[in-house]
């Protein structure tokens, strides 16, 4: 890989943006999509919850409710995410599959954002498997979904994301949360704003994130857009997205 196509910011719902990232990766497979590396932001602020969770078990829906919060199920594992539209960034990237261990594969992709948050005095350490932490609590987590030939990955950056508000969201296990040494869920996440004081602008963060990748990947980063393939694909996915066949039973035909 000498390249990789890079998609400027894109704001959209939570369907939409799940959608866009498995056509990519759809597309990828059938070798219609280059690699591509790309940040966005939800809009509106919505949940997403992973390929296998029960939502009424991890979320309170009346609260998202309250909130006027969507929540969308994604194609990939791991937990509950709060997509914080004035908090928190997410990037995703479609690639070929690494090999070895998904642990390192997980680390690999995930040393740009490391770098980036050492580059602002963090010290940002990856906890296996998909989790950055920062003085001991998340700030960073990721998922993956592997295709035929390519694999997704993405995740999050919280810079400022409101934890109170994802804390009154969460179904949170108190036993669970005292076996890990924890008081309270406060104790186990963090965000940029929090460690160092003051709000980092989230475009400034994008453009050394986006620096980091090229050098730590070794290629070139080239700016592009979704392609009509791409586009008509995402189109046909933000509808399943939508559907809470997809979001409470992960069924769909498309």
């Amino acid at each position: 890989m000498d390249e990789i196509r890079y998609i400027p910011t894109i704001e959209g719902s939570g369907p939409r943006q799940m959608a866009v990232d498995e056509a990519i990766l759809r597309c990828y497979d059938k070798g219609l999509s280059p690699p591509t590396l790309r940040f966005f932001k939800f809009s509106p602020s919505a949940i997403t919850m992973g390929y296998a969770q029960d939502v009424d078990g991890v979320i309170h829906t009346e609260r998202c409710r309250e909130l006027g919060m969507p929540y969308v199920r994604r194609i990939t594992g791991g937990g509950t995410v709060y997509h914080d539209l004035q908090g928190e960034i997410t990037y995703s990237i479609v690639t070929d599959i690494i090999p070895g261990a998904i642990e390192d594969s997980f680390h690999h992709l995930l040393k740009p954002i490391i770098d980036t948050l050492r580059d602002y005095d963090l010290e940002a350490e990856f906890k296996p498997y998909n989790d950055i932490l920062v003085n001991g609590k998340k700030i960073s987590g990721s998922a993956q979904r592997r295709g035929r030939k390519g694999m997704l990955q993405h995740g999050t950056l919280m810079y400022a994301t409101d934890l109170s508000t994802l804390a009154s969201i969460l179904k949170l296990d108190m036993d669970k949360l005292r076996a890990r040494g924890a008081k309270s869920f406060f104790d186990l996440v963090t965000t940029m704003e929090d460690e160092l004081g003051w709000k980092p602008e989230p475009d400034d963060l994008i453009g050394e994130m986006k620096e980091a990748y090229g050098k730590h990947l070794g290629v070139k980063i080239v700016p592009g857009a979704l392609n009509e393939h791409e586009l008509q694909m995402a189109d046909e996915l933000t509808l399943k997205y939508s559907h809470e066949s997809w979001t409470y039973n992960r069924k769909w035909k498309c």
